[in-house]
C-alpha cells in the first residue's frame, strides 16, 4: 500500500486503487459490495476509502456514463379508490429497496394511474431517459409493455409471467398451485359449492387461478359454475358486495376463495351482516398473506408467499440484467405456503361421495 495522499489533494478512485496497490475493477466493484469480490479485498478497500475521505461523486460519475443510475418500479394507483385493495405494494418495495443497498442505484416509485393507457405512461417514462431498468407489475398475458421495453433494449424484470414469445427475466408466485391446492382442501372438507372471488380477467395470474381452481373440481367430478366465480379491483367494498350477491342464490356457496386479504376483509364484513360465522356456517380461505389475516375475526387461514422476498428477489434479477445475464436464465416461480388458522374449519357435511383424490 501507497502511503496516504495530500490533505488537499481530491480522493477519486485512481487514488484508492495507487493506494490499495489493486486494479480499478476490483476497487470499484468493493465499493459497490460486489458479491464477486472477497470480503478481506472488499474490507481492505472500504477501509482505505473512510481513511482517505473517498466519496462517489455520482453527478460526475451519471455525465460521464450517461446513466441515471435510477431503477424505477411501475405500480398501478387506483384515482379515485376510497379502499385499497392490495396490502403488499410496501412490502414489495422495502424487498426490492433491501436489494438494491450497496449497489449505486436509487429506487423511484412510479405511479400508473388505472385511467390512464398503461404503455403510453411507459413510453413517456423511457424515451425521457429517467431510467436505467425497469420493474413493472399485473402482467397481462399478451402485454404490449414488455413487447415495448424488449424493442427498446432496455433492462427490465416483470413481477409475472406473460405469453411473450420472446423470453423476459420475471418472478411470480405460482397461482395455478396456489388455487389447485386451496380448492382441493376444501373439496376434502367436503364443500361442493365454492366461490372464488379473482382479480380482472386480463391478469394472466387471474388466469392461472382460474385454471387451478377448475382442475381441482374436475379431478372431484364436481361441475363448473360460473356463479361462483367472480373478478373485481379485489378492494374491501368488493368482497363485501360479491358475498352478498351470493347469499342471494337458490343455492349458495358453503366455502369462498378469495384473491387477497382485503377482500376477504370485505368477505367477513357481509358474513356479520348475513350472520354467518367464517368457520362455522362457511369456510373462507385467502391468498396473498401479509399476516394482518391473523388479526381477523376469525383468523384467516391463507397461502402464504412473502412480498418482501418477492421485492428482494426482483431487484436481484433486474441488477443481473444491467450486467447483461440473460434473461431466459432469470426466472423464478416459488411455491406458497400453507398457514392454517381458523376461517376453514368448517366441515360441510354432504350425502354425495366425493371421488378420491390423490394429494399431489
Amino acid at each position: 500500500m501507497s502511503k496516504p495522499t495530500s490533505a488537499n489533494a481530491p480522493v477519486t478512485l485512481k487514488t484508492l486503487v495507487k493506494h490499495t496497490g489493486l486494479s480499478l475493477g476490483t476497487v470499484s466493484r468493493a465499493l459497490k459490495n460486489g458479491p464477486e469480490v472477497k470480503p478481506a479485498t472488499r474490507e481492505i478497500v472500504q477501509k482505505a476509502a473512510k481513511e482517505l475521505g473517498y466519496s462517489l461523486n455520482l453527478g460526475g460519475l451519471k455525465l460521464r456514463t450517461g446513466k441515471s443510475y435510477a431503477l424505477y418500479i411501475v405500480l398501478p394507483v387506483e384515482p379515485d379508490a376510497q379502499d385499497f385493495t392490495d396490502s403488499g405494494y410496501m412490502a414489495l418495495v422495502s424487498g426490492l429497496h433491501k436489494s438494491l443497498k450497496g449497489s449505486l442505484y436509487t429506487l423511484v416509485v412510479h405511479p400508473q394511474l388505472a385511467n390512464e393507457d398503461a404503455l403510453a405512461g411507459l413510453k413517456q417514462l423511457v424515451e425521457s431517459k429517467l431510467a436505467d431498468g425497469l420493474i413493472i407489475t399485473q402482467t397481462c398475458a399478451n402485454d404490449a409493455r414488455i413487447l415495448y421495453l424488449q424493442e427498446q433494449g432496455i433492462p427490465f424484470v416483470t413481477y409475472g409471467r406473460s405469453n411473450a414469445k420472446t423470453p423476459h427475466a420475471w418472478y411470480d408466485t405460482d397461482h395455478e398451485d396456489m388455487a389447485y391446492r386451496a380448492t382441493l382442501r376444501l373439496i376434502e372438507k367436503g364443500h361442493q359449492r365454492i366461490a372464488m372471488f379473482n382479480p380482472p380477467k386480463d391478469l394472466l395470474y387471474s388466469q392461472h387461478r382460474s385454471k387451478g381452481y377448475k382442475k381441482a373440481l374436475k379431478e372431484a367430478g364436481i361441475p363448473f359454475d360460473a356463479q361462483l366465480v367472480s373478478h373485481s379491483n379485489l378492494a374491501a367494498a368488493d368482497g363485501r358486495r360479491l358475498v352478498l350477491e351470493l347469499a342471494q342464490l337458490e343455492q349458495r356457496p358453503s366455502a369462498i376463495l378469495c384473491a387477497n386479504e382485503y377482500a376477504a376483509l370485505g368477505a367477513l364484513s357481509a358474513f356479520h351482516e348475513l350472520n354467518w360465522q367464517a368457520g362455522k356456517d362457511i369456510s373462507l380461505i385467502s391468498t396473498d398473506d401479509s399476516h394482518v389475516s391473523a388479526y381477523f375475526i376469525p383468523p384467516l387461514t391463507t397461502y402464504y408467499s412473502s412480498l418482501m422476498e418477492a421485492g428482494s428477489v426482483l431487484g436481484d434479477l433486474l441488477l443481473k440484467r444491467l450486467d447483461g445475464i440473460a434473461p431466459e436464465k432469470l426466472q423464478v416461480l416459488s411455491k406458497a405456503e400453507l398457514i392454517e388458522r381458523q376461517s376453514d374449519q368448517y366441515i360441510h357435511s354432504t350425502t354425495k361421495i366425493l371421488k378420491k383424490i390423490s394429494k399431489k
